[in-house]
């Protein structure tokens, strides 16, 4: 007697492995949702060919307004390169806009909402300390989690090995 249950996790599988091996790249990133700093919904998707770093930060952080700086800095150079950087702000969209008329950062910077902290847990910050930066490979895969206050060297290490 076979157990119905066995057989439909069977065939589930069976189903799930004829899938193209992109349908396993998703993130918890690819269904977030922000805010632009200028107020539209936004959204950031990793493995569209490209290392995609993404930093969760907020105003009231001294690290995080101590790394931003030098990432907006390799941003630039990095973009032609087949990377791409984005700030994920964990604060308001008042203080967000505050705090960039004062820094001239010029990496793009989107919002978080109630669901971000449950968001950067999910990619691996179990601590929900900040700063936080997570690195995509081309695929969209997660291939890197960093806590804390990043020096050059390291985030720059870090993301050459998937360029």
């Amino acid at each position: 007697m076979i157990n119905l249950a066995t057989r439909l996790k069977s065939l589930m599988l069976g189903a799930m492995l004829m899938l193209p091996p992109t349908a396993f790249a998703a993130t918890p990133l690819d269904t977030a949702s922000f805010t632009t700093v200028s107020g539209q919904s936004a959204r950031v998707s990793a493995g569209q060919g490209r290392v995609l770093v993404v930093n969760f930060w907020a105003t009231w952080c001294g690290p995080c307004r101590e790394e931003l700086p030098m990432l907006d800095r390799l941003a630039k150079p990095w973009k032609g390169q087949g990377i791409d950087v984005v700030g994920i702000a964990m604060d308001t969209r008042i203080e967000v806009n505050n705090y960039l008329k004062f820094s001239k950062l010029t990496l793009p910077v989107l919002i978080g909402n109630a669901e971000t902290l449950n968001l950067s847990r999910a990619l691996g910050n179990h601590q929900g300390g900040l700063p936080f930066t997570v690195v995509f490979d081309r695929q969209g895969k997660q291939v890197a989690t960093l806590l804390g206050k990043l020096d050059e060297k390291t985030i720059t290490d870090t993301v050459m090995r998937y360029r």
